[in-house]
């Protein structure tokens, strides 16, 4: 009787076998990897110069984190959590949104190739009408392979583009994260940027001369991430303004350890309720702060070029020699003077950061070597002007080697830099 239906008996053994299999990858699958703007032949190229999709609570060295494969979750907020237990669960938070490819679990939607394009072809139709405004010329924005997973609060894409040729241990590459346009009133570090982008072109088409060994200059063993608006709505404005669309200052939302305690009582005591200045109720509550933060997890940068203006200085918050063995602040040390000499002496001061600010977030607390290039206004007509200056001074920062031995090694120390900052409240 066992054997009178053979076919039946067959189908039940291969039905149970299927169901197994598929209780085994939803036990085990992992999150999939963001499909960034990039046309289907560049997909290769592109997984070369993505070190990570996933963010650990605390990256401590590349080391740590390589090989460890991290499965997704939503993470939970404890009742009685700490400030700091807060926040590392609200960057998971925003990590996970970004790796979700389910739209149920996310409230960002999920964008296919042809849409991205489209979203970035609108995207890049406003840019190109503003540099007309501007007398900028051409900024050449679709011709850039964008990547983009999130958007702001008005729809605009936040993009970046990566550039380089990383060594196979990550360990071995050196990587700079550029990022312009975190206030969109501030207009000549958005043409900056593009610059900037351009001359990244020029170099991995072999068509630069480093000044310094006067050999065709390489990112071979570099990878440099250029994100040129941070904060999109606030540009796209007929009249732009320092915050974003929800009137928060995006570089006063970071989630900082000092945030829940000084970020509102500096807003009013200092700037006397500044709306220009507003840090917004709860750290990284918006799209535009989540972005800065998830290119920080993503990349693990070397060190980070924030480019402002007008206050017309160098500045710089990080490691200094004396808590970092004398290697990250040495080194540090050394390219803020070459950056300030090679702009014809620009004066470097020693600005505070604030509670929720990037300073504060990725120089104080994460030692990573964090440089704020002001330029000295935001006169659109002088914009060509402040490449002119500071073309070879951001040569020298994405060539300059932090970790590594660097081509501008000094015999000796120069004006080291200065102790730890103080937050300013």
């Amino acid at each position: 009787m066992g054997n009178a239906n053979p076919s039946i008996s067959s189908f039940k053994k291969l039905g149970t076998l299927a169901l197994g299999l598929l209780i085994l990858a939803t036990t085990f699958g992992c999150g999939q990897i963001d499909i960034s703007l990039i046309k289907p032949s560049e997909t290769k190229e592109t997984k070369k110069v993505t070190k990570t999709e996933e963010a650990p609570k605390e990256v401590k060295s590349k080391k740590e984190v390589k090989g460890v494969k991290q499965v997704p979750h939503i993470p939970v907020t404890k009742v009685n959590a700490t400030e700091e237990e807060q926040q590392t669960s609200r960057i998971e938070e925003a990590q996970q949104e970004d790796e979700s490819s389910d739209e149920k679990e996310s409230k960002y939607p999920r964008y296919t190739w042809e849409e991205k394009s489209k979203i970035v072809k609108e995207y890049c139709s406003k840019t190109e009408k503003t540099f007309t405004r501007y007398g900028w010329g051409q900024s050449n924005c679709e011709n850039y392979a964008w990547q983009f997973v999130r958007t702001s609060v008005n729809g605009d894409p936040l993009i970046w583009r990566t550039y380089g040729e990383p060594a196979t241990d990550d360990d071995h590459t050196e990587t700079t994260l550029i990022m312009c346009g975190v206030h969109g009133d501030e207009i000549t570090p958005i043409k900056f940027c593009y610059d900037v982008l351009q001359y990244m072109e020029k170099i991995s088409q072999g068509k630069v001369i480093d000044p310094h060994t006067n050999k065709q200059a390489s990112l071979k063993g570099k990878l440099v991430i250029v994100a040129p608006l941070v904060n999109p709505d606030s540009y796209f404005k007929k009249r732009p303004t320092r915050t974003n669309a929800n009137g928060i200052d995006v570089n006063r939302n970071f989630p900082t350890r000092d945030f829940n305690k000084l970020a509102m009582k500096s807003w009013i005591d200092r700037y006397r309720r500044d709306k220009r200045r507003y840090p917004g109720k709860k750290a990284m509550s918006e799209p535009e702060t989540i972005f800065q933060v998830n290119l920080i997890y993503r990349y693990r940068p070397d060190k980070i070029i924030s480019v402002h203006a007008p206050l017309t200085m160098l500045d710089y918050d990080g490691p200094a020699s004396e808590h970092t063995g004398g290697k990250l602040g040495s080194r540090a040390n050394q390219l803020l003077i070459r950056m300030s000499e090679q702009a014809k002496g620009y004066r470097i001061k020693n600005y505070p950061f604030f509670p929720g600010s990037l300073g504060n977030y990725a120089g104080n607390e994460r030692n990573i070597p964090t440089f704020t290039l002001e330029l000295p206004t935001s006169d659109p007509a002088k914009a060509n002007s402040y490449w002119a200056l500071f073309k070879e001074s951001i040569h020298s920062a994405v060539m300059h080697e932090i970790r590594g031995k660097g081509f501008v090694a000094l015999d000796q120390e120069q004006n080291p830099l200065r102790e730890k900052k103080q937050s300013n409240n």
